[in-house]
């Protein structure tokens, strides 16, 4: 009884092989085996990206789909020769129709200098404008220092007067 109970139990996993008493099946069950375990490893990794979750999943869908908008002005943007070519062609075109007498080493010296300047800062001309605009940026801390001043003056009252 014990005997069928333990066959039974080995029986019960499918992916088990049958049990045999003949030794050239227990090797050939030893290797199934192996063969099993070097699979159930191989399953066992995982690829980056498998494990993500609903949310992590559609923010790269996201950043995917951006990037394929994107694609056209980030070649445009590197196609700086062809970009350099036909402003050149349309200043002179616009050159010719206005009259204007200029050479192309004028027009090279006056694109490079634009590429040179086009993505330079200057800071904003001076003005009440742009003090309006600090004070703003600044406004926590002027509100702070202006109560920190009412309070010394008004303990300073209070203990003088």
């Amino acid at each position: 009884m014990a005997s069928t109970k333990s066959s039974q139990a080995v029986q019960a996993d499918p992916s088990a092989p049958p049990v045999s008493a003949d030794p050239a099946h227990r090797s050939v069950g030893v290797v199934g085996d192996r063969q099993r375990a070097v699979q159930a490893a191989e399953r066992s990794v995982r690829l980056p990206g498998e494990d993500l979750s609903l949310n992590e999943m559609l923010r790269v869908m996201d950043v995917a789909r951006e990037m394929r908008r994107n694609r056209v002005v980030a070649e445009e943007m590197f196609r700086r020769d062809e970009v350099r070519a036909e402003l050149r062609d349309k200043l002179m075109r616009s050159a010719q129709i206005a009259g204007d007498q200029v050479t192309v080493a004028e027009i090279d010296a006056a694109i490079e200098q634009y590429f040179t300047n086009l993505h330079a800062y200057a800071d904003p001309p001076g003005g009440f404008r742009r003090l309006v605009a600090h004070a703003w940026v600044w406004r926590n801390r002027i509100a702070a220092a202006g109560l920190a001043l009412a309070a010394t003056w008004g303990a300073l009252w209070i203990l003088f007067s």
